[in-house]
């Protein structure tokens, strides 16, 4: 057919997401490439690429690329740009990743032969191979994928991915400079990669030469079809790699499928139909006169299994086009420096566990990550029972807390050994967790693990301000990347005696502007941290406790109070755990202080009583007055560690004078017994 046919030669494909991913049954799309393309076209020397390279392609005799039984192999890298979120996906999600691309490539799906009977005869073997790549550019032998510790993983706002090329360039553990573009396929794995976009990547162009942006670039959870990902987000990374080998939407040169105008444009592939473009799997479809081959991977459906023979075409004619220097990719000699060509040596002892904080009594699952080809394993576990194997995988029992090394010597021929020791790589809590009731000042506290444990290094403990006492947590969030997580979290907790548990703290937060956005989760976890469920997000809205502003301070007045009351039912065990998940949006630095977590030991108290009772002065010197609307019969106050240090047993009464000067300078809870109700109240004891 006669198509119209208007190439960009740069191309950014935005595929947005609301709750799930792209590819489910009702996806959102929006289309960034006009954005992107109205910049480019204004700088000439782009526009001249463009309408040189646009000419060149449309001019080539793509059949004769076919080439039949020629499988061409193309070296990858895979960058991990991650904060130490969840973003900092392991090897076994790069490896499913890449296998789950091949066999895409390859038509090799166990669904092909559903395809609908009239595409069947077109469906096409590209004979295309990805393979990582075992040599960095100065020869060093590595595993084929690099990782680099930044802010900028999170990129929420336009589709701009310099700042993460600069931070790999600059900041990756194996090799600090350029990969180049025309000897690898740069894949850049993210936390974010603009505002809602689960992928995207460039027509070739020789406008960027052999730099790192001739790349793609994936969110995290758009990698693969395992761990932060799913079976259908592993769609992503192949339609993609379309899109790097010259491949259109079935319906043109566009990010708006469904639009009545896409039957005025196409694809330039022959055997595509002419399409307006789909979002679902209507297998009766039929738009511009054709029956839509909406099973294609370059649609946008969730039932995509397949090329045509004219893609296959199309994208070996531009792996044969010296343009964005796809043609070195497939050389021999590119080959060789790369590492593709041979069995690569054993250069690297290597090792992922399947968590790395634990609890006392339980098992964690180490895997060798070791490359290449390694025969032989020698693990030591410190602190775990037994505390060594000769397995490749090998589970480790930790049968008390503590932090703990571990290390693996390895080897590929039994004679060369190579090891690998990660210092304090295991945090084991106690299983049977600090009991109630729990109160964090900030004063005098040890801010490391497994106390305290945090993904970044923005959390530390200030005399900037304080809530009441002299210090408080701050979280460093002046000047960070939209989108960046900061996580905190807790050790253990004992829950197991009541049924309910109360959850208060104080925070102080302002914003810049009103185009800041940051918020604020509580999580709670009742397996030690293996899991984690939601317990209070606090929106930008109700974050605020002052005026906008520029380096905020908060005065005394500035703080407000967070309640959670949903700790209860299955939350209340021996290991409960909480964290704090702070997101940026672009707002001043945030202020906690005073991490209450207290208990009633029957589910008949009234929650009036808290408000029944006043304790004052508080802070205190010597006499704490205790005035309450209910008779109290005994008192026991509790140091910070939960050690009962006062005692008092009373004719019941509505008013106690204790005598505070014998204590210690700290901080303390009060227990009030009335009858079979308890409640616990903080204070602090000074000079």
């Amino acid at each position: 057919m006669n198509k119209a046919i208007y190439y960009l030669s740069f191309l950014i494909i935005v595929l947005i997401f609301k709750t799930t991913s792209f590819l489910s049954q009702t996806p959102h799309h929006k289309c960034g490439q006009h954005i992107v393309l109205k910049e480019l076209l204004k700088n000439n020397d782009f526009k001249t690429y463009y309408d040189q390279e646009q000419r060149s392609f449309s001019s080539s005799n793509q059949i004769s690329s076919l080439k039949s039984g020629v499988v061409y192999k193309i070296p990858v890298v895979f960058h991990i740009v991650h904060n130490n979120g969840i973003e900092k996906i392991d090897r076994s999600q790069v490896l499913d990743a890449l296998e789950k691309l091949n066999i895409d490539l390859r038509a090799l799906r166990p669904d092909t032969s559903t395809v609908d009977s009239l595409f069947q005869p077109l469906i096409a073997d590209i004979e295309v191979e990805f393979v990582l790549a075992t040599k960095a550019p100065d020869g060093t032998c590595f595993s084929g994928i690099t990782m680099t510790e930044t802010p900028f993983s999170y990129n929420n706002g336009d589709i701009n991915g310099s700042d993460q090329v600069d931070a790999v360039m600059m900041y990756n553990d194996v090799y600090q400079g350029n990969w180049p573009g025309d000897q690898y396929l740069n894949v850049f794995v993210c936390g974010a990669v603009g505002t809602g976009i689960a992928g995207y990547t460039y027509y070739p162009s020789g406008f960027f030469g052999n730099a790192m942006n001739n790349g793609i670039w994936l969110r995290h959870d758009y990698c693969g079809s395992i761990g932060t990902a799913n079976p259908s987000a592993s769609k992503t990374f192949v339609h993609e790699v379309g899109h790097w080998l010259n491949l259109p939407h079935t319906w043109g040169s566009t990010n708006e499928p469904g639009l009545a105008s896409n039957c005025t444009t196409d694809d330039g592939v022959t055997d595509t139909p002419n399409t307006i473009g789909s979002q679902w799997c209507n297998y009766n479809e039929t738009t511009c006169g054709s029956v839509a081959n909406i099973e294609n991977h370059m649609e946008y459906t969730p039932c995509r299994k397949m090329f045509t023979l004219g893609q296959k075409a199309r994208m070996r004619t531009a792996l044969n086009s010296s343009t964005g220097g796809r043609s070195n990719l497939i050389t021999p000699a590119n080959h060789f420096a790369t590492g593709i060509d041979t069995i690569a040596p054993f250069c690297k002892a290597d090792f992922f566990a399947n968590r790395y904080i634990t609890c006392s009594g339980d098992s964690l699952y180490f895997q060798d990550y070791s490359y290449h080809n390694p025969i032989a394993w020698d693990w030591y576990f410190e602190g775990a029972n037994p505390d060594s194997s000769n397995l490749d995988n090998t589970y480790a029992f930790y049968p008390n807390q503590g932090v703990f090394d571990v290390s693996l010597t390895a080897s590929g021929d039994s004679t060369t050994f190579l090891t690998e020791v990660k210092n304090d790589a295991i945090i084991v809590m106690d299983y049977n967790g600090a009991p109630l009731p729990f109160y964090e000042g900030f004063e005098n506290i040890n801010f490391t693990s497994p106390e305290w444990i945090s993904n970044v290094g923005n959390w530390s403990i200030t005399d900037e301000a304080a809530y009441n006492g002299n210090y408080c947590l701050k979280l460093e969030n002046d000047g960070v990347d939209e989108g960046t997580k900061h996580i905190l979290e807790s050790k253990t907790f004992d829950l197991s005696d009541t049924t309910k548990a109360f959850f208060n703290f104080r925070y102080a937060f302002a914003r810049k502007n009103t185009s800041n956005n940051d918020y604020l989760k509580v999580l709670a976890s009742n397996d030690c941290g293996k899991t984690w469920s939601v317990r209070k997000v606090i929106q930008y809205s109700q974050l605020i406790t002052a005026p906008d502003q520029i380096n905020f301070l908060p005065s005394f007045s500035e703080w407000k109070e967070a309640s959670i009351s949903s700790i209860i039912g299955p939350f209340c065990v021996q290991n409960f755990r909480f964290k704090f998940e702070f997101e940026s949006g672009g707002g001043n630095n945030l202020y906690i202080d005073n991490i209450n977590i207290s208990y009633e030991n029957t589910t008949s108290i009234n929650s009036s009583f808290y408000n029944e009772v006043s304790i004052y002065p508080n802070p205190v010197k010597d006499q704490l007055t205790i005035n309450a609307t209910n008779y109290f019969s005994q008192i026991h106050v509790l140091d910070i560690m939960g050690k009962t240090v006062l005692t008092k047993n009373l004719l019941a009464t509505k008013k106690l004078v204790l005598n505070t000067g014998s204590l210690e300078n700290g901080y303390y809870f009060i227990q009030i017994i009335q009858g079979n109700k308890l409640r616990s109240y903080p204070f602090m004891k000074i000079n």
